[in-house]
């Protein structure tokens, strides 16, 4: 009897083993994250006037901060992939809105999971066609932020074009149809107005009524059916409380200095990067859930929450500002640069005491002007001991000091005059040097096109994409020796960064993020350093997620060529951007343009109307975020 109880037990540790070593199956309940929805949402107006754009921020929990944030490690997201048996993944928002009445959601089946949004994607039905309306679901792209912000109820068409599919949403065959506009708004709720051209356009007058919003994370999992095929699937949160916007809408009053404790910071560490020959500093940032209710509500009215970071080499008296990531999450680091001089080594064993303070600045509303801007008090102070020598290879500014061989040489900081900088330029339209245009580009705070960019020297545009890659190309410029590339993830919370310098008329960027939106700028310079020209924003995503790219330009100019009889005539383009399917759903984050290459000839407005200045001939050039254009031959005959 004892042997075969012994023999039970074995096989039960056998199975346990094999059960442990399956593969577990994503569920709400073994997430790395709690599935529960943001805390808090906040709202405001992104344009004053009659946009209807709003812009709605929401707070998210630390452990999916932390879980975003080891996905953006390799190795840490190979792992989870591996252990669940995930082939991609991925966390989204969808945003329920209202008018006047919070019980009144347009929430319907297609955002919820069934068989047809398990095949083609959150929202589309079983033969691709999408069934929700603009605005309501959105990829979050694991972007690792204790708050994150979106717009929503943009614009929304033309209610008197009946082609016009954002208002009038897109019927197909079999009677299915896709929402508009139209069929979320209730009569009463919008008011339908003109703009100079006399194109229809609709909207809310917030102070006759109420945005109700709601929203909740839904994660979407691709994944083994342990069959040989893949099954998608979906996990929801809750929905969030209700915020309110308008008529009936929130508080707006700026939160005090005594409202914003100081940072609370801990666990310093050296953690193996460098920049510019000098050690990186990790350290971590714990952010109560009251104060990420704050940040949430400051990003939500149009402010904003940057982490200030000051080091010293210990023993010293004065603190130096340092510069690092700005964005209150979980793991923070920042660059030690020169503490010990200029060009001067850091040797192993020297201490670095570091200390944080939060910057706030607060607005009523977003686009409003500034109301409040203050530091929050100093953080408790960190010490990290570096942890090898650093011996930087720029040359030193004046002469090191005599010390004896046996005797370690004191890093402390030396004051050495710097050249006078450079002025700072107010337009990227050519003459300036590479570090002018650096620091230029790099404090853009937006989307749009820079001031002084034009579209015909360059042309860049995309030329292909893969799940984890962008090529893109432009033409080549008359002088030009090199062309220097800033890109970054697309969102006015992301600031240009560089990317490369290449003297070729085309690039490659690998290792990106599937399914996500990415800007860049290239800019050409002479041999001298000197800016020649700067091309227009693109704005391409990856392969693998919801929505795709332009591949091409059509207008209302027949063969491509317009003629004007004379001064003061005009001419509608009314362009249009193609998707490279039909099915392809595109996320607009720059309309379409218009450039004419002589003005002094032909105008064209923002609208696409050109407009004849004088006898001659020129080109314009309508031109989509992609890059993708068509290019008109304009004659104005007398």
């Amino acid at each position: 009897m004892k042997k075969i109880i012994s023999i039970i037990i074995v096989c039960l540790l056998i199975a346990s083993l094999y059960t442990v070593g399956v593969q577990a199956k994503v569920t709400a309940d073994n997430l790395p994250f709690k599935l529960i929805p943001p805390k808090s949402i906040t709202m405001s107006k992104v344009y004053e006037g009659d946009s209807t754009d709003v812009h709605l921020s929401f707070s998210k929990e630390e452990d999916m901060v932390s879980f975003m944030q080891d996905m953006a490690d390799e190795e840490k997201k190979a792992k989870f992939f591996s252990d669940y048996g995930v082939e991609d993944f991925g966390i989204f928002a969808q945003i329920d809105w209202a008018i006047d009445d919070k019980t009144d959601w347009h929430h319907d089946t297609w955002w919820d999971d069934n068989e047809a949004t398990r095949y083609y994607g959150m929202g589309y039905d079983i033969d691709g066609h999408p069934r929700t309306c603009e605005w309501d679901v959105v990829d979050l792209g694991l972007n690792p932020q204790t708050s994150e912000d979106v717009w929503i109820t943009r614009y929304g068409g033309n209610p008197e074009d009946p082609e016009d599919t954002r208002w009038n949403g897109e019927d197909y065959e079999g009677g299915v149809h896709r929402n508009g506009m139209k069929d979320v708004l209730k009569e009463g709720q919008y008011i339908i107005k003109h703009n100079d051209e006399n194109e229809a356009y609709f909207t809310i007058d917030y102070k006759e009524h109420t945005l109700y919003t709601r929203m909740r994370y839904y994660v979407w999992i691709y994944e083994s059916d342990n069959q040989g095929g893949l099954n998608t699937r979906y996990l929801f949160s809750d929905w969030s409380e209700t915020a309110a916007y308008g008529k009936d809408g929130e508080d707006t009053n700026p939160y005090t200095e005594d409202e914003i404790p100081a940072p609370s910071i801990s666990n310093g560490y050296v953690n193996g990067y460098e920049f510019n020959g000098y050690p990186e500093v990790s350290y971590n940032l714990t952010v109560t859930e009251d104060l990420a209710k704050k940040f949430t509500r400051i990003r939500g009215l149009g402010g904003y929450t940057t982490v200030e970071v000051e080091a010293r080499i210990k023993g010293t008296d004065e603190w130096f500002g340092r510069q690092g990531e700005g964005e209150p999450k979980n793991d923070m680091y920042f660059e030690v640069l020169a503490l010990a001089g200029d060009g001067k080594p850091i040797y192993k064993g020297t201490e670095i005491e570091f200390r944080t303070r939060y910057f706030v600045s607060q607005r009523r509303g977003y686009n409003t002007e500034t109301v409040s801007e203050f530091f929050s008090p100093y953080s408790d102070v960190l010490t990290v001991v570096v942890d090898k020598d650093y011996m930087v290879t720029q040359e030193p500014t004046q002469p090191e000091p005599t010390v004896p061989d046996n005797t370690q040489p004191v890093t402390q900081p030396v004051t050495q005059p710097k050249p006078a900088p450079e002025p700072k330029i107010n337009s990227l339209s050519g003459g300036a040097s590479k570090n002018q245009v650096s620091t230029f580009v790099k404090a853009l705070k937006n989307d749009n096109d820079p001031k002084g960019s034009t579209f015909g020297l360059l042309s860049a545009k995309q030329k292909k994409v893969s799940n984890n890659s962008i090529s893109i190309s432009w033409n080549k410029v008359k002088g030009a020796k090199s062309y220097v590339i800033y890109a970054n993830k697309c969102g006015k919370k992301y600031s240009y960064d560089y990317l490369a310098t290449v003297s070729k008329t085309n690039y490659t960027q690998k290792k990106l993020q599937k399914g996500t939106y990415y800007k860049y700028l290239v800019t050409a310079f002479n041999g001298s350093g000197k800016l020649l020209a700067t091309a227009k924003t693109l704005h391409i995503t990856t392969k693998g997620g919801k929505f795709g790219n332009f591949k091409s330009v059509k207008t209302a100019a027949k063969k491509d060529k317009v003629t004007l009889a004379k001064k003061g005539k005009s001419f509608k383009l009314k362009a249009k951007a193609v998707p490279e399917t039909k099915k392809t759903k595109v996320s607009v984050h720059r309309s379409m343009k218009y450039e004419s290459s002589n003005p002094k000839v032909a105008a064209v407005n923002s609208s696409g109307k050109i407009t004849a200045k004088k006898k001659g001939s020129c080109v314009v050039y309508a031109y989509a975020q992609s890059g993708a254009y068509k290019k008109i031959k304009v004659t104005v005959k007398k």
